[in-house]
């Protein structure tokens, strides 16, 4: 594993469009450790929509890390330009090949859902990073354009286009979902939606002090009291870690070209303590 090297990690948690609920946290890279100098916004100030995001972005230089928690990428069906769909059992698009050969891993689990005729896989709202999630580590994450996600797309696909002549996908831009990242850390306890969320964030927090600081000015108590600043907080985490550690792609259920993975979309997530371990050993 390779590490890269950047200064500044941001971390979005984005919201609509329209709403008020967009957070973003700034992180400084210290060598193996990082440290939050910003998080935003605080009370009072003014909401992230589109042009003040994007030129909050805008004022960090070249070596900056972007992480967001949302889709960057469409579903396979949404990027196909064969004009009669063949099926899905028939499609030979690659990332659908590899998304059905990840559902067969995992297929003794569907019981009921089988027999009754459910779909194992979706083409039209998935990825082949949401069905990894899914069947080879067993966290469901949200679906690429499922249920409440399609405007979160929508908006992460305009911002995308809007910093594509400084942020390439999987060079200085990756895509993270905090609960699965915390949830690879041993850390998958509800810290939103809960009613001890606040002391759980708190908790998972201080189990990452001794990689993850908080610098002056910047309260720990806001993060801990708002589930937006705390997921750009992990969001920002993530990268910091791929950034740091050289995470790599696991292995692709089908032969396939890492790059054509990667362009597809992936959600970035701490690989698996085994393999940390052995990472750990080796080196």
């Amino acid at each position: 594993m390779n590490a890269r090297n950047f200064v500044h990690v941001l971390g979005i948690d984005l919201g609509g469009g329209k709403g008020k609920k967009t957070a973003l946290a700034t992180l400084r890279v210290d060598g193996a450790q990082a440290t939050v100098v910003d998080i935003a916004p605080r009370n009072g100030a003014m909401p992230f929509y589109d042009a003040a995001l994007v030129e909050t972005i805008r004022q960090y230089g070249d070596e900056t890390l972007l992480c967001i928690d949302a889709p960057l990428t469409l579903p396979p069906c949404l990027r196909c330009a064969v004009p009669i769909c063949p099926g899905q059992d028939a499609c030979v698009d690659p990332s659908v090949v590899e998304m059905r050969a990840l559902s067969a891993e995992g297929d003794r689990t569907r019981g009921r859902d089988s027999r009754r005729g459910k779909p194992p896989i979706t083409p039209y709202t998935q990825r082949a990073t949401e069905v990894h999630l899914a069947h080879r580590i067993g966290i469901a994450a949200r679906e690429g354009l499922g249920q409440g996600t399609g405007p979160l797309a929508a908006r992460a696909a305009h911002l995308v286009r809007a910093l594509a002549d400084r942020f390439r996908l999987n060079e200085n831009l990756i895509e993270a979902y905090p609960k699965a990242t915390l949830s690879m850390l041993g850390l998958a306890t509800p810290f939103k939606k809960h009613l001890r969320e606040r002391e759980t964030r708190a908790g998972i927090l201080e189990a990452l002090s001794g990689e993850l600081r908080f610098g002056p000015g910047v309260w720990r108590e806001l993060c801990i009291q708002s589930d937006h600043l705390f997921e750009a907080v992990i969001c920002a985490f993530t990268g910091f870690l791929w950034a740091r550690d050289g995470w790599l792609l696991p292995p692709a259920a089908e032969p396939r070209d890492d790059e054509a993975r990667l362009r597809d979309g992936w959600i970035w997530t701490p690989p698996a303590r085994a393999e940390q371990e052995k990472t750990a050993a080796e080196g």
